[in-house]
C-alpha cells in the first residue's frame, strides 16, 4: 500500500507540476551600416516549416518564436542569411539546436559589415563569431 501511495504521489507531482514553458526566440538583426542594404533571411526547422524575410537596414529584428519538440525529437532551426549584389555575401547557420525541451532560450544573431555576431543572453553584448562567405 505504501508503494502505491508513493507511486501515485510521484506521478501526480510529475504531471501536475509540469508548468508551461516560455517560448524560445531566435532573433536576426540587420546592422549592415556601410551598404545600408537589405538582408535576405531564409529559415527552416527540421520538421519542414519554412520562413523567409527581406529585412531592411536597422529595421526591427526578424523573430522566430517556437517551442521545442518533446523528447526524443530534437529541435533544429537552420537559416541562410545573405546580402549584397546578387546576395554575394552569405552564411548558412544553424541558429538553434536542442536535443531536449528547453524553455525561454534566446539566440540573437546580428549581421554586420565584418561578419556575423552572436549572443545567447539578453544582458550580454553580442560578439563576433563568423566572417561572411563569398559566392563566386
Amino acid at each position: 500500500m505504501n508503494r502505491l501511495i508513493a507511486f501515485v504521489f510521484i506521478s501526480a507531482m510529475f504531471f501536475g507540476l509540469n508548468e508551461a514553458c516560455k517560448k524560445n526566440i531566435v532573433m536576426i538583426a540587420n546592422q549592415l551600416y556601410s551598404s545600408r542594404g537589405n538582408l535576405l533571411i531564409e529559415c527552416s526547422d527540421n520538421k519542414g516549416k519554412f520562413l523567409s524575410n527581406l529585412l531592411s537596414f536597422d529595421a526591427s529584428p526578424f523573430i522566430i518564436s517556437f517551442s521545442d519538440y518533446r523528447w526524443p525529437k530534437e529541435t533544429r532551426w537552420d537559416c541562410t542569411i545573405s546580402h549584397g549584389e546578387n546576395n554575394k555575401f552569405y552564411y548558412d547557420l544553424q541558429v538553434y539546436h536542442a536535443n531536449y525541451q528547453r524553455c525561454g532560450q534566446l539566440r540573437s544573431w546580428i549581421a554586420k559589415d565584418d561578419g556575423i555576431w552572436f549572443t545567447e543572453r539578453y544582458e550580454d553584448p553580442a560578439g563576433f563569431v563568423l566572417p561572411w562567405k563569398t559566392r563566386a
